[in-house]
């Protein structure tokens, strides 16, 4: 087996925001990226600073699954995703920002509302569909959720749906005895691939 590191790049648009009206390939990165005041992160767009977030991939392409996560905190963290990615796909605001850790390093509510109201507003569509949900680190209080992360938005200006496929991880924490999404790092396939 191959050791393979995949480090992933800081998100420049979790979300995939790609300008509808341009070219295809044009990423315009445009509902408040990176807009989180010092030490805050956005769910919308953000980056690793002092750490790296990876996966391992074996040769035959599969990433591999973490050991020694107990079966009720693995079902656990993949309910916590399935909610943020059901909440997101739906619109439902309040939903989603009940599922995102807060505090110190952690996101700020009230622009994460802002920034999705604003996305809404852009939008007709931006739905997020997961496969091959694999938890890649375990260590107590704190997991990664790998997946392979497909995007489809539709502006509402032209109409035009724009379809990406990419790579996810998830880093949750608990809070309060759940599974609350702390930070996102995506990185999207490159064209061709």
């Amino acid at each position: 087996m191959t050791n393979l590191k995949w480090l992933l790049a800081p998100a420049a648009a979790v979300l995939i925001l790609t300008g509808c009206g341009g070219d295809e390939g044009e990423n315009t990165n445009s509902a408040d990226e990176g807009n989180a005041p010092s030490g805050q992160q956005s769910a919308i767009g953000h980056g690793t600073e002092d750490g790296a977030i990876g996966f391992e991939m074996a040769n035959d392409g599969s990433i591999e699954e973490a050991s020694g996560v107990p079966k009720d905190e693995k079902a656990a963290i993949l309910e916590s995703f399935d909610r943020y990615i059901e909440t997101f796909n739906t619109g439902d605001i309040d939903g989603y920002l009940a599922i995102l850790a807060t505090g110190e390093g952690a996101y700020d509510p009230e622009q994460e509302r802002v920034a999705l109201e604003q996305m809404s507003g852009q939008f007709d569509k931006v739905e997020r569909n997961p496969s091959d949900m694999t938890v890649v680190s375990f260590e107590g209080n704190e997991a990664q959720l790998f997946a392979n992360m497909e995007t489809t938005i539709v502006g509402k200006e032209n109409s035009d749906e724009v379809t990406e496929k990419g790579r996810q991880v998830t880093v949750f924490t608990k809070q309060d005895g759940e599974w609350k999404v702390k930070e996102v790092y995506y990185v999207g396939n490159m064209p061709g691939a």
